[in-house]
């Protein structure tokens, strides 16, 4: 089965819809009846216009197919290529012109898993903690910090930082996290390296807090 991983940053959300509008890319657009889950209304669409501004997307339907298009249901779209996949509503505040429509930003999107190895994802009542240690940009130390996990697969690993730690880490060295020996695959200490960092305000996180993409060195 594909694995797809699930976004609600807002920004990266902007940022993968603006890729699809720069691809030109053509998207499957359906409607469910809300009580008997059936397709009431299925269309291909081209990408229009876009207003990170307003928080809008437009999209071109297919005419022939707008009798059946209800603007108060939840719409479903799909970019099989690219694997990405979200629903949203119109805007209740833009008319619908001709088949344009104008629909606002989805709270999250579903992005289809592109790594060779698949990740698993720890809910707040799975909960796992490990000890990572980093240099310390500061001084000649290191700093020593116990954080959720995320997410983690073969070949790396998300975890949890404070906004404090992320200032003071030094992020372009090796960092060493012990408490992995829970996942068959590893033992119990390995070193690994930044790949990226975002806010992460999801679950057991605060507002300060960073979701730190890492890369095992195996």
């Amino acid at each position: 089965m594909q694995q797809y991983a699930t976004t609600t940053n807002r920004e990266e959300i902007i940022k993968l819809v603006q890729k699809k509008f720069e691809a030109s890319a053509t998207v499957s657009v359906w409607q469910k009846d809300p009580k008997t889950e059936q397709r009431t209304f299925l269309c291909e669409g081209k990408f229009s216009s876009i207003d990170t501004y307003e928080g809008i997307f437009m999209v071109d339907l297919d005419p022939g197919q707008m009798k059946n298009f209800k603007k108060d249901l939840e719409t479903y779209f799909l970019f099989e290529a690219q694997g990405l996949v979200f629903k949203t509503r119109p805007s209740p505040y833009m008319e619908i012109k001709n088949s344009i429509v104008a629909f606002s930003f989805p709270q999250s999107v579903k992005l289809k898993e592109l790594r060779n190895h698949p990740r698993i994802y720890f809910s707040d009542e799975e909960k796992r903690i490990v000890s990572v240690r980093f240099s310390d940009k500061n001084s000649a130390g290191t700093i020593a910090v116990f954080c959720p996990i995320y997410n983690i697969s073969k070949s790396g690993i998300c975890i949890i930082v404070t906004k404090e730690t992320l200032s003071n880490a030094k992020l372009n060295e090796a960092i060493e996290i012990q408490g992995l020996s829970f996942f068959e695959c590893f033992a119990d200490e390995v070193k690994a390296v930044v790949k990226n960092a975002r806010v992460f305000k999801k679950g057991f996180a605060t507002d300060d807090s960073y979701a730190l993409g890492l890369e095992f060195k195996l």
